[in-house]
C-alpha cells in the first residue's frame, strides 16, 4: 500500500469530494452570493460604510449559513469540522458587523482581515485534506486577501470597497466552478 499525501488514502478522498457533490448546490449558492455582492460593491463604492457592512454581513451570513448546511448535511464523510470552522467564522464575522456598525474603517479592515486570514487557512487545510486545486485557490485567495488588509489598514473607504469587492468576486468564480465541478461527481449526476 502506498501512501498518499496529506494524511488521507485515496479513497477517503474520494469518499470525501463525492460526499460535498451531493451538496454541489450549495457552493453554487455560496459563489453567486459572492459574485452579486462584489458586482453591487464595485457598482456602488459611494454608498457608505453602513451599507458595504450591510451587504458585507449579509454575504458572510449566507455563506456561513450554507457551509454549516453543508458541514451538518455530510456528517461522516470527514470535513465537518472544517466546514462547521469556516461557516462558524462567517457567520461570527456577519454578527459582529451587525452589532457593531460604527466600528471605526480601521477596526472594520483589521476585522476584515483577521476574518479573510482564518477562513482562507482552513480552507486551505480542507483543501490539502481532500486533495482538491480549487479549493487551495479559494484558500490561498482569501489568506492573500487578508494579509493585504492586514499589512495595509489605513487606505480609503472606496479602496477597502473595491478590495472587498474584488475578492467576492474571485471567490464567487471559484466557488461556482467548484460547484459545477462537484455537479459532475454527484451521485444523482452519474446514475443519468
Amino acid at each position: 500500500m502506498t501512501d498518499q499525501p496529506h494524511g488521507l488514502p485515496g479513497h477517503d478522498k474520494v469518499a470525501l469530494l463525492r460526499g460535498m457533490a451531493r451538496h454541489w448546490w450549495a457552493f453554487l449558492l455560496r459563489g453567486a452570493a459572492a459574485i452579486v455582492f462584489g458586482v453591487l460593491a464595485l457598482l456602488f463604492p459611494g454608498l457608505g460604510l453602513v451599507t458595504l457592512l450591510a451587504f458585507l454581513a449579509a454575504w458572510l451570513a449566507v455563506d456561513g449559513a450554507a457551509t454549516i448546511w453543508q458541514a451538518t448535511a455530510g456528517r461522516g464523510e470527514g470535513h465537518g469540522a472544517w466546514s462547521w470552522l469556516d461557516g462558524l467564522l462567517s457567520l461570527g464575522a456577519a454578527l459582529a458587523l451587525l452589532l457593531a456598525p460604527g466600528l471605526s474603517l480601521f477596526l472594520l479592515v483589521l476585522m476584515a482581515g483577521a476574518f479573510a486570514v482564518a477562513t482562507g487557512l482552513s480552507r486551505i487545510i480542507f483543501a490539502f485534506r481532500a486533495a482538491d486545486v480549487l479549493l487551495g485557490l479559494l484558500g490561498i485567495v482569501t489568506l492573500a486577501f487578508g494579509a493585504l488588509l492586514l499589512a495595509r489598514p489605513g487606505p480609503g473607504l472606496i479602496a477597502v470597497v473595491w478590495i472587498v469587492a474584488l475578492e467576492a468576486i474571485a471567490m464567487g468564480v471559484l466557488l461556482v466552478a467548484l460547484g459545477f465541478r462537484l455537479k459532475r461527481l454527484s451521485p444523482a449526476a452519474a446514475s443519468h
